[in-house]
């Protein structure tokens, strides 16, 4: 019996070894695949601001997208670039973005003022990343809106098109408000998008009806007032002259040095009353950049090389010819899944 049960144990180890060697060279194998599949992503080079590579967009839905996307580049110097791809092969779509944000270069040099529309159709994924100069604009709260309330409905009715149009439409709305551009509505003669207005979203008509569905929810409405006036005050205050206390006070930032993972960087702002004619520059440093940690919502993996190209390849999965202008991401945005 001893030498049976000496036998069965060292028949135990031998066969807890094999399996802890067998994890341990899955593991290894496992983690140098990721490796390799997150550095060997191959990215798809752009024929425009909107590029379609999956053909859900019709050539209509294209040039109409590419007109918005030009009028708004035009009139305030911000790009919106728009990529709808098959797969992210396995990435998470945060980094996906970052990375295809830092190789396109979207929005100026100067101003990180790009804002990335991310589709992957397979994986049921989308992202808006926004760069460092719109982060105030298009924040993460309102590019979550975006998403939840105007484009993932469509995308539940596979409507791809009309998601991305109207959720084009409300990016740009975002940006138009901030520059005193007006507001885009939704095309008329765009027979398949459903015309509602991005305003009627807002929280407001949202706590009528809430209260009017029930009243179990009453609480929630309270605290998310007790959350909304004090932004609503802080955004009164930043538009408030100091000088003559109109709400005429325009600001904005231009990135003098971009902050590195070893140094920081420094931005210049500037505020000015539309009204009194007030002005004053202010030097505000930027702290050092991150690492980017998958997830969501971290920082960037850090600038883009600066430069800019134009294609006018005139491929079918693109729109007409546009160069972006070498812009940096700035980690912030938000995803999403239909």
């Amino acid at each position: 019996m001893n030498i049976k049960s000496n036998n069965l144990i060292k028949s135990n180890k031998i066969l807890l070894v094999i399996l802890f060697t067998f994890l341990l060279l899955n593991c290894i194998f496992i983690f140098i695949s990721c490796s390799k599949k997150s550095e060997d992503i191959i990215f798809p080079e752009y024929s425009g601001f909107v590029n379609d590579y999956t053909g859900k967009i019709s050539r209509e839905g294209l040039e109409k997208i590419e007109q918005i996307v030009r009028k708004v580049e035009q009139e305030t110097t911000c790009e919106i670039g728009i990529a709808v791809i098959d797969s992210l092969e396995g990435n998470s779509i945060e980094d996906y973005a970052v990375r295809l944000f830092k190789k396109w270069g979207i929005g100026k040099q100067d101003k990180d003022n790009g804002v990335l529309l991310l589709v992957a159709i397979q994986d049921r994924q989308l992202r808006i990343e926004t760069g460092y100069g719109l982060e105030g604009i298009v924040t993460d709260i309102e590019a979550g809106n975006i998403i939840n309330d105007i484009i993932v409905p469509r995308f539940r009715e596979e409507n791809y098109e009309v998601g991305i149009y109207n959720g084009v439409i409300a990016i740009s709305n975002e940006i138009n408000l901030e520059y005193d551009k007006n507001i885009l509505d939704y095309s008329a003669d765009f027979s398949s998008v459903t015309k509602v207005r991005f305003s009627e979203t807002k929280a407001f008509e949202r706590m009528i009806i809430a209260i009017v569905i029930s009243v179990n929810i009453l609480p929630w409405l309270i605290m998310g007032l007790l959350i909304a006036i004090p932004a609503l005050k802080i955004n009164i205050r930043k538009r408030r002259c100091p000088n003559c206390k109109k709400l005429k006070l325009k600001t904005w930032q231009k990135i003098l040095e971009k902050p590195t993972y070893i140094s920081s960087g420094r931005t210049e702002k500037t505020r000015l009353c539309l009204f009194c004619g007030f002005n004053d520059i202010d030097i505000i440093i930027i702290p050092p950049l991150q690492r980017f940690r998958q997830g969501g919502g971290g920082s960037s993996y850090g600038n883009s090389s600066g430069s800019s190209f134009s294609s006018s390849s005139g491929s079918s999965h693109g729109s007409s010819s546009g160069g972006f202008g070498g812009g940096s991401s700035g980690g912030g945005g938000s995803s999403g899944r239909w």
